[in-house]
């Protein structure tokens, strides 16, 4: 038995596979579930991985990797698994479906994926970014470039898609009423080219406007104050009106609750928000930014 059309797909032999960690997929229960229903019909026919993956024409590493949730199946795998082993009702199609729809999740520092479901729980967001615009508030294009250091296409559509999502935050009914304090550098540096940060510029502009929940300030650089000196941070306040802060960094994210300290990044947010522009104010620097990359 076995499919009567190999196709070559990614995975196919003669295609380095990605490494483990290439493309930061978390040990999804999905994935897992995917893995281990392989297995077994591939231990009740009898096969070992290299014969498996001799009749669907990849390399036996990746049958590891699909067996061990290391990475996330393709379409075309499922479909030559359903053939090959004629399982009713295209079973692997169809968890593979389940994984592409939900399952597949990209690693995030640490802190991260919790401080996203507070976020979305959230009735306020008091936001100072120093490097970045704020990715609640990018467009496609800006946080395509702002991600694309070192990660494989398939990983970086994943993490650009996972950004758009969250802004669906900003359209709810109930959406949180939001403050942006942006170091003034934020709008200065080009990110993606002056087309892309044209793009973004205009779309901040866009909704500062029309959004009436969203406040988005400029701290200029003549503005000196230590609270913009440790970086980005967050404080978000809870529908029973608790707060908790978020500290930003490279390699690790913390969400904070303990009360002394997050009392410390409200008084914060409060110097760069008294630091910072007016709204009329804010808005024409960034017009005026906007036109030196236009």
């Amino acid at each position: 038995m076995g499919p009567t059309h190999p196709r070559t797909h990614p995975e196919a032999a003669g295609t380095p596979p990605m490494t483990s960690d290439e493309g930061n997929y978390t040990r999804d229960p999905l994935l897992r579930t995917f893995g281990a229903v392989l297995r077994g019909f591939r231990e009740d026919a009898g096969l070992s991985r290299r014969e498996l993956s001799d009749a669907l024409g990849c390399r036996p590493g990746w049958i590891e990797k699909l067996e061990t949730a290391q990475k996330p199946p393709s379409e075309a795998t499922a479909d030559d698994l359903d053939v090959y082993f004629k399982t009713p009702k295209r079973m692997f199609w169809r968890m593979w479906r389940e994984i592409k729809r939900e399952g597949k999740h990209l690693a995030a520092p640490p802190g991260f994926e919790r401080y996203t479901d507070f976020e979305a729980q959230a009735v306020a967001m008091r936001s100072y970014e120093a490097q970045v615009i704020p990715g609640i508030l990018q467009t496609p294009a800006y946080a395509r470039a702002v991600l694309s250091s070192g990660l494989p296409l398939d990983a970086l559509d994943e993490r650009v898609c996972a950004r758009m999502e969250r802004q669906e935050l900003l359209a709810r009914d109930n959406a949180p009423r939001m403050w942006f304090v942006l170091d003034e550098a934020v709008l200065r540096r080009s990110v993606g080219g002056p087309p892309v940060m044209a793009e973004q510029l205009s779309r901040l502009v866009d909704t500062a406007i029309s959004n009436p929940r969203v406040e988005i300030r400029v701290l200029p650089f003549s503005s000196v104050t230590y609270a913009a000196l440790d970086g980005a941070f967050k404080v978000l306040t809870l529908p029973g009106g608790e707060d908790l802060a978020y500290h930003e960094g490279p390699e690790i994210s913390q969400v904070i609750e303990e009360g002394t300290t997050i009392a410390e990044y409200r008084v914060r947010f409060d110097l760069v928000m008294g630091e910072s522009l007016r709204n009329e104010e804010s808005l024409r620097m960034i017009r005026k930014i906007l036109e030196d990359y236009t």
